[in-house]
């Protein structure tokens, strides 16, 4: 098994971050959902779930952008398309780097606080109400936008495998 990117396919490393990147993704915009079966819980609970998977997220994409500055081995996209897929995933990662701060920013404008698998990592303190209905809104509609990336990536990974021929799954699985 090899670590390391190489031309022709991703290394065990980046296979791992991206798929488990994309499980955690697909259950956080799913969260709409999940969150009423945990409302037996109690919201309280089911909030620090979702920012508990939010920051997980987040630390994984920090681990992400600095394994691919390390790492730097990786397959390249044909030259006709290389800009699109440098944009494509500059707006990949910019979202996943904006969604968790705007909802760490609603959740410190909500005055409750936020918490990681039960450690604080903002203590609550006074509701600033403007903070939480800017960045709640923001959160919301970048997480909206987020599906559509999402869809766009799906759909350029299957054109690139069926259409093309550039076997662009065998890279990635």
């Amino acid at each position: 098994m090899n670590w390391l990117d190489t031309e022709h396919r991703y290394g065990a490393v980046s296979r791992v971050l991206h798929w488990s990147m994309a499980l955690l993704v697909l259950l956080m915009l799913g969260s709409d959902w999940w969150m009423e079966g945990f409302a037996g819980l109690g919201e309280s609970a089911a909030m620090g779930l979702h920012q508990s998977i939010g920051m997980a997220l987040l630390a994984l994409l920090v681990f992400r952008l600095a394994w691919r500055a390390v790492n730097r081995g990786r397959p390249a996209p044909p030259a006709h398309w290389r800009l699109a897929a440098r944009l494509g995933h500059l707006v990949l990662y910019a979202l996943l780097l904006v969604i968790p701060l705007s909802g760490l920013l609603a959740a410190w404008g909500s005055g409750e606080g936020v918490t990681v698998f039960g450690a604080p990592l903002i203590a609550a303190g006074a509701e600033i109400e403007w903070l939480e209905e800017a960045f709640e809104e923001t959160h919301e509609l970048l997480a909206n936008l987020l599906w559509f990336v999402i869809a766009g990536h799906v759909l350029a990974v299957l054109a690139h495998q069926w259409w093309l021929g550039e076997r662009s799954l065998q890279r990635m699985t």
